[in-house]
């Protein structure tokens, strides 16, 4: 038990970068979670009716994502998955 409280600690101090709170990350995490959850059930709908939420999933992901860029908290992560210099000019251009 003492573990898993030293573990919640580590995670919710993120080594000192942007640490959170218990609440503000319960809330943060619950909240965004949700917001997911619902973005997956229009994105099911949307894959068999493609008349129904266009691009709703993905400005919700793409939301999603950016407030977790935002947060400070995932540079770890982002430098695992997304390579460096991954998102070009090309990809923001119309």
């Amino acid at each position: 038990m003492i573990n898993l409280i030293k573990i919640s600690k580590d995670h919710l101090n993120n080594s000192g970068a942007s640490p959170q709170s218990y609440s503000e990350h319960a809330i943060f995490a619950i909240a965004n979670s949700a917001v997911l959850i619902v973005a997956g059930i229009k994105g099911i709908i949307h894959g068999v009716l493609p008349f129904m939420f266009p691009f709703s999933t993905s400005s919700t992901v793409i939301s999603s994502f950016k407030k977790l860029i935002d947060s400070g908290r995932h540079r770890k992560e982002l430098k695992q998955i997304i390579p460096e210099d991954y998102i070009y000019k090309k990809h923001l251009e119309d």
